[in-house]
Parts: structure tokens; sequence; C-alpha cells
């Protein structure tokens, strides 16, 4: 995020070539964004049917156990495993 903040900031003045933050203001500002609370949205009808979702979809409702902070950045193998092991039932 440093990297487009640096290369897009303050948009209209500044481009790849020409950055008018330095990398330490990039990253100051990146981080800022970062930290800051999002909303929690839920969104089940858009997936009607939560046990085809892939094992690395990142928002919930799931089919199974496992986090939400698995899904989004694994490991996905014993999910998929899981979901195997679900569908031979």
């Amino acid at each position: 995020m440093a990297g487009y903040v640096r290369d897009n900031m303050p948009y209209g003045e500044a481009y790849h070539y020409r950055p008018v933050l330095s990398d330490e203001e990039a990253w100051d500002v990146a981080a800022f964004i970062n930290t800051q609370r999002r909303p929690l949205k839920r969104f089940p009808a858009d997936w009607p049917a939560i046990a085809t979702k892939p094992v690395d979809h990142p928002f919930g409702p799931f089919s199974d156990s496992f986090p939400e902070w698995q899904h989004k950045y694994g490991p996905f193998s014993p999910i998929a495993a899981f979901k195997e092991k679900e569908k031979q039932k």
C-alpha cells in the first residue's frame, strides 16, 4: 500500500516517476490507513450454497468450523481436506 500511496498522493500531483511523498511519509500514511477500524459487513445472500464456497473465500458465513482468518490467509489444505471428506459422505 505504501508504494501506491507514494505514487498517487496527493491526487493529481504525484506520479510514479515524480513522487511528492518520501518513502517514509508513504509508509506512515499506509500504516495509518491500515490501522483504522472498518465496518463488519455480512452478505449471506451473496453465496446461496455456502458449502460450495472456495476454500480461500475470505468472508463468512462458512460451512465449516475453520476461523475466518484461515479462510483469508491459509493454510488452505486442512479446509480443502475437510470439504473433500464432507463431499464423500
